[in-house]
């Protein structure tokens, strides 16, 4: 669904990106839509469900959601859940046959976005318990199993796809036992950053780092359970709204492997459970003032000055997401200690060709992490550009020594070899570049490239060919057999080759002035042979 809306928007505005912010703002605005008519669905009092809409559209945990275009997923996958939920609601009421088909397509929607929302089922397991006071013996599940179907379906390709993709890699490289244990107090820290959104960033991390020999998340995890229990003892619905800000953050507790300690993007869902508990308490405090006009208008008026706390924050996040430079800028201000903050802002001066600010960021990122491969490979790039191979190429070598499986690193010290003139090595990096991703069109470039460098023509030739074979669709299997053939004194087939590569070419690709220059030249040479 998420790549879909994509060809959509590439269809219609290209590269703009206003647009696609257009298409994402336009999504979050449908997702308050569809939460106000689901939590007026379940019941809600009107105050609860005007305050919670109201702090999920204005919070600003939000904004990466919204503000980062490779986000729409989180917009697709929440907006096809809430519609689910919706209909799931209307079938426990009505028990119409129609209501409860439209819940599973509009889960599976949401699967399709972002496979985050597969514990669906067991929010429907828990909302049946918890609307009606029935008991665990009453529930039905056999409702539930097409739900539970399609979720394990994604679940098993969407962790076959990360570990292929070598993305399956524990923070703490303990277990799931741990991540289950330090779960409290990451709930904690969640919680914090909802109430108290001052310290955002685009990468945060937990406040305390995992260990069974730290007593604070054993306290933690025990007043969470405590806490649960009351809520639970005292109210099923206050309990529902609790287990739904547990159950979806349950993908992301580090359970299932996973690098990112924490992210903003995780609450986008979650945050309503925080929402509906906080409103409902609050509520009844003002009722419970009703009496006292004075101290009931400061409490109004103390909403109101929090809601417009939040405005402001969201209005400043907003503007660190405007590019690269200000959401690195501000990482780093706020901790000067990331060393991928300032890799990926010295990746952003490398983009704006200013190369000595983006090896003093790389230099900075491998005084925090010595070992950190993205830093070695960018501070490889930037000496290379300087000219001093020899130790571009050591930068490079400990690169592939950190991070045996990036295909990147392995690429650019392959090119680094190909410039100082060692062919031998060099075609060994480009191949294992190929094998690690056997889809990269880039590498298979680098291969034809240095093979007619080496003026080894036939084994060019067959790259060219494979990677026709690869990718049909592209113009570069087309335009390297064109350089082969070229080389060989076909200038007709050579011709005729970039002919096809000009048909599937792409009008922003930049290959395209290559392509006309190559064929005008044939073109002259073969009048030149034809009149002599």
């Amino acid at each position: 669904m998420t790549l879909i809306s994509y060809a959509l928007d590439y269809h219609f505005w290209k590269l703009r990106p206003t647009c696609y912010h257009f298409h994402n703002v336009a999504l979050h605005l449908g997702c308050i839509l569809v939460l106000f008519l689901l939590l007026r669905q379940l019941g809600l009092p009107r105050g609860v469900i005007l305050g919670t809409v109201c702090l999920f559209a204005i919070h600003p945990v939000n904004v990466e959601s919204v503000s980062w275009a490779s986000e729409r997923k989180n917009l697709l996958a929440t907006f096809f859940f809430f519609l689910s939920f919706y209909h799931y609601v209307k079938y426990t009421r009505n028990q119409a046959s129609r209501s409860y088909l439209v819940s599973l397509l509009c889960f599976l929607l949401s699967l399709l976005s972002k496979a985050s929302t597969i514990v669906a089922p067991l929010i429907f397991l828990v909302y049946d318990y918890c609307s009606g006071n029935k008991r665990v013996r009453d529930l039905r599940l056999y409702d539930k199993l097409p739900f539970v179907v399609f979720a394990e379906i994604l679940a098993f390709l969407s962790v076959h796809a990360a570990g292929a993709g070598s993305a399956l890699n524990s923070y703490h490289k303990v277990g799931p036992l741990l991540s289950l244990v330090a779960s409290g107090h990451l709930f904690k820290q969640y919680i914090e950053l909802l109430l108290w959104p001052t310290t955002l960033s685009a990468l945060i991390y937990p406040s305390v780092f995992p260990s069974f020999g730290d007593a604070r998340i054993w306290v933690a995890f025990s007043c969470f359970l405590l806490v649960t229990a009351i809520v639970f003892a005292k109210s099923r619905d206050l309990f529902f709204w609790v287990s739904f800000f547990v159950i979806f953050l349950i993908p992301v507790l580090n359970i299932v492997p996973l690098p990112i300690m924490m992210a903003n993007r995780y609450l986008y869902i979650p945050q309503l459970g925080v929402w509906v508990v906080l409103c409902s308490f609050t509520l009844k405090l003002v009722s419970r003032l009703h009496s006292f006009k004075l101290v009931k208008g400061l409490a109004w008026g103390g909403i109101g000055i929090y809601l417009l706390f939040l405005n402001y924050h969201t209005f400043q996040t907003t503007k660190v997401w405007k590019n690269s430079y200000t959401l690195w800028s501000d990482t780093i201000e706020k901790n000067f200690y990331d060393g991928v903050a300032h890799y990926n802002l010295g990746l952003w001066f490398h983009n704006q060709k200013l190369s000595n600010r983006s090896g003093h960021e790389y230099l900075i990122s491998l005084l925090i992490n010595p070992n950190y491969h993205l830093a070695l490979t960018g501070i490889g790039g930037y000496y290379f550009e300087k000219g001093r191979i020899d130790l571009a190429l050591k930068k490079f070598y400990a690169s592939v020594k950190a991070a045996s499986d990036s295909r990147s690193t392995i690429n650019n010290l392959g090119k680094v070899l190909a410039e100082k003139g060692d062919v031998r090595r060099a075609l060994y990096m480009f191949f294992r570049a190929s094998y690690i991703n056997p889809n990269n069109l880039g590498t298979f470039n680098n291969i034809v490239v240095l093979y007619l460098r080496a003026n080894r023509i036939d084994a060019a030739l067959e790259k060219a060919q494979e990677m026709i074979q690869r990718f049909p669709a592209s113009s570069d299997g087309y335009f390297r057999l064109g350089m082969c053939l070229e080389a060989k004194g076909d200038l007709s087939g050579a011709l005729k080759a970039w002919e096809q590569s000009r048909k599937r070419l792409d009008f922003e690709n930049p290959l395209g002035s290559q392509i006309d220059a190559a064929m005008l030249s044939a073109r002259q040479r073969l009048s030149v042979r034809a009149k002599s």
